[in-house]
């Protein structure tokens, strides 16, 4: 008789996360609220911030306008989030995506080619970064947005070179 040899994806959870969006959003934030008080102040010193606009003066028209690009600016990294997710267990990496689809890759040690750390000037100052995995099958999967990639990265290194022994019982 052989032992069944564990289910991918069976082991327990070592580190699971979705993409890290509160620098991006403060960054967006911050240019938003500069450029909004750069146009209000361009307002007030040309004398035209008073002027009545359907019985709002110009400036607050500005500022709701403004509003208005800072809830679309976040739209993007909120999908981000929402689409995500990444999971590592002690025998496998999930990654996961999709709202109205879910797609889930299943990434064993036996798959598992090589692994990339990418960080802008604005990821190392904050702590966040993306994961590229090579696999064998010439695919690449991507881990974006990622709180403290090179630890993350290490964690998923530790995991995925581990030789894979499945070791039987004599008939």
């Amino acid at each position: 008789m052989t032992d069944a040899a564990p289910t991918v994806g069976s082991g327990s959870v070592i580190w699971s996360g979705k993409p890290w969006i509160a620098p991006d959003a403060v960054v967006r934030t911050v240019v938003v609220i500069v450029a909004a008080l750069v146009v209000v102040w361009l307002e007030f010193m040309s004398g035209i911030a008073n002027n009545s606009i359907a019985g709002l003066s110009l400036s607050a028209w500005t500022v709701i306008v403004f509003f208005f690009v800072w809830l679309l600016s976040l739209t993007d990294l909120l999908v981000q989030r929402a689409v995500n997710t990444y999971v590592l267990r002690n025998d496998s990496l999930e990654i996961r995506t999709g709202i109205f689809t879910l797609r889930s890759s299943m990434i064993a040690p036996s798959g598992f080619s090589d692994l990339e750390v990418v960080q802008s000037v604005t990821g190392r100052a904050l702590g966040f970064g993306d994961i590229i995995l090579r696999l064998q099958s010439e695919v690449d999967r991507k881990m974006v947005k990622v709180r403290n990639p090179m630890k993350v990265g290490d964690q998923i290194r530790s995991i995925m070179a581990r030789p894979i022994v499945r070791v039987e019982q004599p008939v």
